[in-house]
């Protein structure tokens, strides 16, 4: 008898562990592939680790997805947004702000918000430059695992923001860890609103 309870109670907790992960990571995947971009006043991109003085792989895409945005006249802007962190020699701002000069956005068209340490601060501290510029609308950059959580906090924030998902890298093991970081970050979020 109490072999059946336990048999039950892990098919139980089994069942409950499945509709979570569903429930979590199913929207994260779906609106990550599925968002697409609305023309707006400005670009939000969204910062990421870098490697010594370059963009790491998520970062560098996020930046190519904006290069393109820009290109295809979806906004006429570009916020970057990123601190220093620890283990880096400069903000992500700066390197992200070299990278688009050096793929041809003019300097004048890309704002600096190097003052944020995770996603929230970016959302905040970029809404402060879009409400000094008078831009309403803007477009979310950041990988698709990360899309969703970033509207998410862009709408409790009160900015007016479509997501643009970058590519994830060509990595499957940085792939899965970067869905289950967000599943976790996104049960936070709706659970303790952070």
């Amino acid at each position: 008898m109490k072999l059946l309870i336990q048999q039950k109670l892990r098919r139980y907790l089994l069942l409950l562990v499945i509709l979570t992960v569903a429930v979590v990571e199913i929207p994260i995947i779906a609106i990550g592939h599925l968002t697409k971009p609305l023309p707006s006043d400005t670009i939000i991109v969204l910062g990421a680790k870098l490697i010594g003085s370059q963009p790491s792989t998520m970062l560098r895409l996020r930046l190519d997805e904006a290069i393109q945005l820009y290109e295809q006249g979806y906004a006429p802007t570009i916020i970057v947004s990123g601190a220093q962190g620890l283990d880096e020699i400069a903000t992500e701002a700066s390197i992200m702000r070299s990278y688009l000069v050096a793929s041809g956005i003019p300097t004048e068209k890309i704002y600096l918000e190097d003052k944020s340490y995770n996603t929230y601060q970016n959302l905040l501290n970029s809404k402060m430059i879009m409400r000094e510029q008078g831009f309403r609308q803007a477009i979310i950059v950041s990988n698709a695992s990360h899309i969703r959580r970033s509207l998410v906090l862009a709408r409790q924030l009160g900015i007016e923001a479509s997501g643009s998902p970058a590519p994830m890298a060509d990595n499957a093991y940085l792939t899965a860890k970067q869905y289950a970081r967000e599943g976790a970050a996104m049960i936070s979020l709706l659970v303790f609103n952070k």
